[in-house]
C-alpha cells in the first residue's frame, strides 16, 4: 500500500500547526485570557494568606501548648505541641517567603496562561498527595502508640499532630485546587471558541478572546 496518503496528511498537519504557532492571535492578549491570569495571581496569593494563616497559628498554639506541659504528666500534650510549632514554623515560612516573591506578570498570552495554570495545578496536586502521606505517617504513629512502645503518649502526641496537619493542608490545597480547575476550563473553553480558516493568503486562527 502506498504511504503517500500519510505522508501527505503529516506535511498538512505539520504546516498547520506551524502557521498557527506563528499566527498573532495566538500571542494576544486578550481581555479574557489576561483576566484569567490575574484571577491565578489573586488565587495564589489567596492561598498563601491562608497557609500563612493556619502556620501561624500551629505555631503560636504549638508553642504555649508545648511550654505549658510538663514532660512528665503531659508527654503527649507536649508532642503535639511541638509537632505543631514545627510544622506551623515551616508552612508560615513558605507563605511568607511566596508572598515575598510575588505571583508575577500576568500572562502574555493565551498559551502562557495555559501553562502557568497548569503548572500551578501539577504543584496542588504533589501537595495534595503529601498531605494524604503526612496523615498516614501520623496514623501509623498513633497507631503504633498502642503497642507497647517507650513513652506512647509522645508517639500519639505527634501521631495525632501529623495528621491533623495532612488534613488541614489537604483542606487548603485542595480549595486551590478546584480553583486552578475552574480557571483552567475556563482557558480550554476560549480554545474551544476558536476557528480555523484557510485562504489563498495561507491559515488563518480566529480566537473569541
Amino acid at each position: 500500500m502506498s504511504t503517500r496518503p500519510a505522508r501527505f496528511a503529516l506535511g498538512l498537519a505539520a504546516v498547520l500547526l506551524t502557521g498557527l504557532a506563528a499566527h498573532p492571535a495566538l500571542a494576544q492578549d486578550g481581555p479574557a485570557v489576561r483576566a484569567l491570569s490575574v484571577d491565578l495571581g489573586d488565587a495564589q496569593r489567596a492561598h498563601l494568606w491562608r497557609v500563612g494563616a493556619w502556620g501561624v497559628a500551629n505555631a503560636v498554639g504549638g508553642a504555649a501548648l508545648w511550654l505549658a506541659s510538663s514532660p512528665e504528666t503531659s508527654a503527649g500534650w507536649r508532642a503535639f505541641g511541638l509537632q505543631s510549632a514545627a510544622w506551623g514554623a515551616v508552612n508560615t515560612g513558605i507563605a511568607a517567603f511566596g508572598l515575598a516573591g510575588g505571583a508575577g506578570d500576568p500572562a502574555a498570552d493565551w498559551a502562557a496562561a495555559l501553562g502557568a495554570e497548569n503548572g500551578y495545578a501539577d504543584v496542588l496536586l504533589v501537595n495534595l498527595g503529601l498531605n494524604v502521606g503526612y496523615a498516614a505517617v501520623g496514623a501509623t504513629l498513633w497507631a503504633v502508640s498502642g503497642r507497647g512502645v517507650a513513652d506512647p503518649a509522645a508517639w500519639r502526641g505527634h501521631g495525632i499532630a501529623l495528621v491533623i496537619q495532612g488534613a488541614g493542608l489537604f483542606v487548603l490545597d485542595g480549595i486551590a485546587y478546584l480553583g486552578t480547575r475552574a480557571r483552567l476550563g475556563a482557558l480550554v473553553d476560549l480554545a474551544n471558541g476558536a476557528s480555523i480558516t484557510a485562504g489563498p493568503g495561507g491559515v488563518a486562527l480566529v480566537v473569541g478572546l
